[in-house]
């Protein structure tokens, strides 16, 4: 391993970077209006080599004699213009055909837009830049039709769910990510200003040359590339603060009181009860601790810093960074952060006579993060914070932290639980590519590659003695060590063949990839350390050897495969591609360890035809898109159609003697085998006049064959098996609207798109039809919160509904017999099958997760020298369960809704009346009353920038330098009563959309420049 990543950048360091050629200068205008062209493509044709405008249209490359510059601009016509003894080359662009001729990267190699015809769409690095984003992931949020991303939390690191076409399959619906042609299985560790292009394959021909991988979509990432020319050094950085956006209402002292005692009241019990609030309790605390404001920060910082050098020549490029990001969080002074240091070098050499090219790209990353629980209802301190009596103190009279005054056990001072919370992950990442290409004839080109992807990761846990109540408390101190340890390698084999025969054009392409994946873990821990303190946190240091204890395990997985495609195009009018993928993975057993995974997709530019070309009127051009094809679902744990052996099982033998030994703990499945997910779609890409550009496609999913835990009789003593067990279908649109335009110095345009998608499950291969969740939370009657069942969504709410509120016993005689505890104020639920018993029988679809539809809007505009960028987001249709109040103790503290109770007849038929027994479980069932709608609109990101003229610039010697400011969060448009409305999970979809306290998003200010030199 160190030998190769040595290599690998030995081999990057020893390429020699001064430039050849002359130098080119120029100034590309517009032959609309003669004004000059910023940020139009100034690029060496054949190469990746190239450079844009400024703000006044000039450009200067770096080239040689027989090269071609290539210009090029989104609205406009490319040209194409031999350098030979030019230093001076002006250029007029008249308008064209929007961004047909631009170069999109497929699977394994690049195509022009305007032949490609499945279903890619593209961020490019001018678009992420607007953002100032902690994650890759965030820059395809809302700017991709089809694509929902949406945050786990707030959290500093936190990871996020990335959906293409929705989600299709009950485990991981994670796309295949894919840098730099290594796939890898996380993106956290990479920075956003490392980017060059982002290319989402979403329909399966344009993923099926991913086989086993491709079945949740793939998102292929380019990182930046050296240009040729003098070497340029550039600096992008930004610095904010954070603060919460909201805080949830709760009651205060007072009203917290009254609520309180009214609950007793209710219960029967009166002010001799010893869970009374008497008068003294509340009197001179006025409205007492507002808890949320306590364990919120205020101005949290912010901080991202990047340096990169990027040139090269005719022979080499090269392009290597140096970044560094910083986030603290908005909960806690010093117990949420994240922090990481990137470095980046990448580097291509092509041979004197152009037949070989080699080159390499290589990543570190070294990350430092802690956390709280940012979701879960007993351990999060916005949880807590929401929970607790707003009488009790953070701190006493004497400095110590204070503990709940209403004898609530489980509820705890989220300051002091903060405070002896020690909890630290560090991770080393490496992700590394070394490649050759060689050209063996005219033509057919030969490249192999070798990818490794390396993560070692050390988690620290220190617990002190401490006693947050009677039950929350730590009498020993204790200290767990974890080291994980991932390695992966890929390489892959391809020839590649490609050709024009007159108006014909082919591109063959064939390959082998071979994929191996290591994880290896080990663990340690013991208690009552000799010295305490977080610094002496060691395994040698624990005191007691008895509760020393450690372990390990390792896990391995691989995938070999062949696979191959063709595209052809005739008349530059008529397209088909063809692509076939045979996979092998270790993970399925041997009678289904192989499959075939095919695709076809067709497409005709029926605007180039002569017979249609002057009845189109407005429309510049129209390409019919049609694709079909089938991808693979892997993401299993390894091994898992083995039978399972466990060990320390005790048997129990008739003398009474206790032997341990080992027992069978899993039933084998050598049948098991692939998630299949085959795709239709149909797409027509448009272009009116200069301006305006659109997209639309209409796409069916299926996914069958799903891997789930088969549910078996508790009799049989062993864990469900994995199974191939159920259908699940996505079908939707996706529609995306463009303009450009420009009036003399102001220039504007934007896009809209939109996206709507319908989850519903086909077939579940089990006696109930039913896949359980297994979300459980606080009381019995809140079990299982989501299910998957056919004809509903993966992961809906599964509960009771309610009909409003018992206003008078009457009203209860005459409703049945399947509520036989309620009382006047108490909730009416319905009894769906009318049998007289509330059960499972009756729980029904309460709200899907899942948005059914969202749309993301971005507006641009810039005049001279300044420029303004606007992105929204939003989504619709769907729901979220607010968990998080602890139904299950009656003094924990209510959201202010509580004071529009039930109080007597007529007075509210929407919340119940609070009662300490609460026998009709109002607040212990779960009911559509926990269900809130989730819909938003939020304004995530507003930019206004001002870019230093052309006469400033060549007095600083500087080429480019741009300042701005920066909003991010600024606006939220919500029904939703909690802290944040975009809740998912990356781990689980089972988890998505449940509230137990979510660590909301920040809201976000900062300031930052671009800097070129």
């Amino acid at each position: 391993m160190k030998k190769t990543v040595l290599f690998l950048f030995l081999t990057f360091l020893c390429w020699n970077t001064f430039a050849q050629g002359h130098t080119v200068n120029g100034v590309v205008t517009s032959a609309e209006d003669g004004l000059p062209m910023p940020f139009a493509s100034v690029v060496l044709k054949g190469t990746t080599i190239g450079t844009s405008t400024d703000f006044d249209g000039n450009y200067s490359i770096q080239a040689d004699d027989d090269a071609i510059i290539v210009f090029s601009m989104v609205g406009f016509a490319s040209q194409e213009i031999k350098v030979g003894s030019q230093t001076t080359i002006n250029v007029t662009l008249a308008v064209d055909n929007m961004g047909l001729d631009e170069v999109v990267v497929i699977g394994y190699g690049v195509q022009k837009k305007s032949s490609v015809t499945g279903s890619i769409s593209s961020v490019k690095a001018e678009d992420i830049q607007k953002m100032p984003i902690q994650r890759a992931e965030q820059a395809l949020q809302g700017q991709v039709a089809g694509v929902q991303v949406t945050m786990d939390s707030g959290q500093p690191g936190a990871g996020l769910s990335v959906n293409i076409r929705g989600v299709g399959t009950t485990g991981n619906s994670q796309p295949l990510y894919i840098i730099d042609g290594n796939p890898v299985g996380d993106i956290s560790y990479l920075s956003s200003t490392d980017i060059g292009s982002m290319e989402v394959l979403k329909d399966a021909s344009a993923s099926a040359i991913y086989g086993a991988r491709g079945a949740n979509g793939v998102v292929i990432i380019t990182t930046k590339q050296g240009t040729k020319g003098e070497a340029k050094l550039s600096y992008d950085g930004y610095y904010g603060i954070q603060n919460a956006s909201r805080n949830m209402d709760v009651l205060n002292a007072s009203d917290y009181a009254m609520i309180i005692n009214e609950s007793l009241l209710n219960a029967g019990r009166d002010s001799s009860s010893p869970d009374w609030i008497q008068d003294a309790e509340i009197t001179g605390i006025g409205s007492g601790t507002d808890w949320q404001n306590k364990i919120f920060r205020n101005n949290a910082p912010i901080q991202s810093h990047t340096l990169s050098l990027n040139g090269g020549n005719e022979k080499i490029l090269y392009s290597t960074a140096l970044s560094y990001f910083s986030q603290d969080g908005i909960v806690s002074e010093d117990k949420s952060s994240y922090e990481r240091v990137n470095f980046r070098a990448k580097g291509d050499y092509t041979s004197y006579n152009k037949k070989l090219k080699v080159g390499s790209s290589f990543v570190y990353s070294h990350s430092t993060s802690q956390g709280v629980d940012p979701n879960n209802v007993y351990n999060s301190p916005l949880a807590q914070a929401i929970n607790i009596d707003p009488i009790s103190v953070v701190k006493d009279s004497e400095g110590d932290f204070g503990k709940p005054i209403r004898n609530m056990q489980e509820i705890v001072n989220p300051i002091a639980a903060m405070y002896y919370l020690n909890d630290e992950y560090k991770t080393d990442k490496i992700v590394a590519n070394l490649y050759a290409e060689y050209k063996v004839m005219d033509h057919v080109k030969v490249r192999t590659s070798i990818g490794i992807d390396y993560a070692y990761q050390w988690h620290d846990v220190y617990k002190p003695i401490y006693e947050l109540s009677t039950i929350s408390k730590n009498d020993k101190t204790r200290v767990d060590k974890t080291m994980n340890n991932w390695y992966s390698t890929n390489w892959e084999t391809t020839i590649n063949y490609n050709n024009t025969f007159g108006e014909h054009e082919l591109d063959v392409i064939a390959g082998t990839t071979a994929y191996t994946n290591n994880y290896e873990n080990l663990s340690g821990s013991g208690s009552e350390l000799i010295i305490g303190g977080k610094e002496y946190a060691y395994i040698d240091n624990v005191g007691n050897i008895e509760s020393k204890s450690a372990g390990g395990t390792f896990d391995s997985n691989s995938l070999l495969s062949l696979f191959g495609r063709a595209n052809y195009s005739f008349k530059d009018r008529y397209m088909a591609s063809v692509t076939v993928r045979r996979d092998g993975s270790s993970r399925f057993g041997p009678n289904n360890r192989y499959a075939t995974f095919p695709s076809v997709s067709t497409g005709w530019i029926m605007s180039e035809e002569n017979f249609l070309k002057d009845k189109l009127g407005p429309i510049t051009f129209i390409k019919l898109r049609a694709s079909w094809g089938q991808n693979g679902n892997e993401n299993i744990g390894n091994f898992r159609y083995l039978s399972s052996i466990a060990n320390n099982h005790n048997y129990n033998f008739n003398a009474g003697t206790i032997v341990n030994g080992s027992s069978p703990s899993k039933i084998a499945n050598p049948d098991l085998k692939w998630e299949t997910s085959e795709q239709t779609d149909i797409g027509i890409d448009l272009r009116l006049g200069s301006n305006f550009y659109m997209n639309f496609d209409y796409y069916d999913k299926r996914t069958k064959d799903l891997l789930i835990d088969a549910p078996i009789p508790g009799y049989i003593g062993n864990s469900a098996p994995t199974v191939n067990g159920g259908t699940v279908q996505n079908k939707g649109v996706e529609f995306l609207l463009g303009y450009n335009g420009r009036t003399n110095d102001f220039s504007y345009g934007g896009t809209l798109n939109f996206s709507a998608n319908k989850n519903e499950m086909l077939e579940i291969n089990n006696d109930e039809g039913i896949i359980y969740g297994n979300v459980n939370i606080g009381p019995s009657g809140m079990k299982n919160l989501t299910i998957a069942k056919v004809g509903q969504p993966i992961g809906y709410f599964w509960g009771w509904e309610t009909n409003g509120i018992y206003q008078n016993q009457a009203q209860i005689d005459n409703s049945g017999s399947h509520q036989s505890n309620a009382t006047p104020g108490d909730l009416i639920y319905v009894d769906q099958n009318e049998d007289g018993v509330m059960d499972d029988a009756d729980r029904i679809n309460l709200g899907d997760p899942h948005p059914d539809f969202t749309v993301g809007l971005n507006l641009n505009f810039s005049y001279k020298n300044f420029d303004l960028s606007m992105f929204w987001y939003g989504v619709v249709g769907n729901q979220i369960v607010d968990a998080t109040r602890r139904y299950d103790l009656p003094n924990a503290n209510y959201q202010t809704s509580v004071l529009d109770r039930w109080t007597g007849e007529g007075s509210s038929n929407k919340t119940p009346k609070v009662s300490w027994s609460d026998s009709n479980n109002n607040r212990g069932n779960f009911s559509d009353y926990m269900v809130e709608d989730a819909d938003y609109l939020r304004l995530k990101n507003i930019q206004l920038g001002y870019s230093l003229p052309k006469s400033v610039l060549n007095k600083l010697n500087i080429e480019r330098c741009r300042f701005y400011v920066s909003g991010d969060n600024l606006l939220t448009f919500t029904k939703y009563s909690g802290f944040e409305p975009e809740i998912g999970n990356s781990e689980n979809v089972f988890y998505t959309g449940i509230d137990q306290g979510i660590y909301p998003q920040a809201r976000v200010f900062t300031i930052g420049a671009n800097i070129t030199f």
